[in-house]
């Protein structure tokens, strides 16, 4: 009898030992490649002709408002899953494309973290190579913000481990809103005092985060909201000047091309008019791209404008500005 207890006690610490020694099946290993890199997953023969430029202009269509042409992600390679490698697995971002004549349709699915993290794996199923190229054009801004998704709270994630927490004090008591300031920003002097500027400077470039409240009709359509938040960003960039050149202040570019205006961006329950456009250095030869997001604050009759520029002549300018405007979905 006793020994039949020993054992029985020895069986259930060994079970509980098991139980507390389990490994976590979640990746430990931190993703490989750039942010923004693809890799898809796809059977060669399946990949080639139409799957493949379908493929192509979802992911490598231009990013608009940049000053240089660059895709909206990057990708890196196109592989077999027989031969998808440990590295190919490892990226940020994977595009698993299957043709199954068994399903009934079309559709996707998002696993996060499947081989490393953080990852998002898209899987599309499609019953013909056909249904796939239809589904893709179809769903492409889907597609892609799903991969956006990912690299916004990737970037967010990061920099909220190290804030700017005076310039985040600041800017709070500025426009009434908090907002994520990653740290190595700082303030810079503006003569127009509505204006809140802040830099983080490089050898080779800068980023900008600028921010001011305007008096806005409520009752003007979103076009005209829009137009009158532009002319008030000129008038607060004209503020701006250049210390390498006489006569020199910033302005928006009147470039036609240079400018996009999405109404009704929905972030975190505000309602947003997303601007892409260039800013330039009147009398000198800086310049780049810039966005901005302006909310109107009906009852008070107020806009609040927050604007993300990039100076960077030398660099690839997609990643440098996704970072910038990715801070907006931390407003509250």
């Amino acid at each position: 009898m006793k020994r039949g207890i020993l054992l029985f006690v020895a069986l259930v610490t060994t079970i509980l030992f098991g139980a507390c020694t389990v490994k976590s099946t979640a990746p430990t290993k931190n993703t490989a490649g750039k942010p923004y890199d693809v890799v898809v997953v796809c059977a060669d023969d399946t990949w080639r002709g139409d799957l493949s430029y379908a493929v192509c202009d979802l992911l490598e269509e231009p990013l608009p408002g940049l000053t240089r042409p660059q895709g909206y992600f990057n990708i890196v390679k196109q592989v077999s899953p027989e031969h998808a490698s440990n590295i190919d697995k490892m990226y940020s971002n994977m595009l698993v494309l299957s043709i199954n004549p068994a399903v009934a349709e079309a559709s996707y699915s998002v696993s996060k973290n499947l081989y490393a993290r953080p990852q998002t794996v898209i899987t599309l199923t499609a019953p013909s190579v056909e249904s796939a190229v239809a589904f893709i054009a179809e769903n492409d801004e889907v597609l892609r913000e799903e991969m956006e998704r990912g690299e916004r709270n990737n970037s967010n994630n990061y920099y909220a481990q190290n804030p700017a927490d005076l310039l985040m004090a600041d800017f709070k008591e500025h426009t009434g809103v908090e907002m994520l300031i990653p740290a190595n920003f700082f303030k810079a002097t503006t003569r127009e005092k509505e204006l809140l500027w802040y830099i983080r400077d490089y050898p080779s470039r800068a980023q900008y985060i600028f921010a001011f409240r305007m008096p806005c009709d409520p009752s003007l359509t979103e076009d005209m909201q829009a137009l009158s938040a532009l002319g008030a960003l000129d008038k607060m960039f004209s503020t701006i000047t250049s210390k390498g050149a006489e006569g020199s202040y910033m302005r928006i570019s009147s470039e036609p091309q240079s400018m996009y205006i999405t109404p009704d961006v929905e972030i975190n329950g505000r309602q947003w008019t997303e601007i892409r456009g260039w800013w330039e250095v009147a009398n000198d030869f800086m310049g780049g791209p810039f966005v901005s997001y302006v909310t109107v604050d009906a009852a008070a009759s107020e806009a609040l404008v927050i604007a993300f520029g990039l100076y960077a002549p030398e660099d690839p300018q997609r990643n440098l500005l996704k970072e910038l405007e990715h801070l907006i979905y931390t407003v509250k």
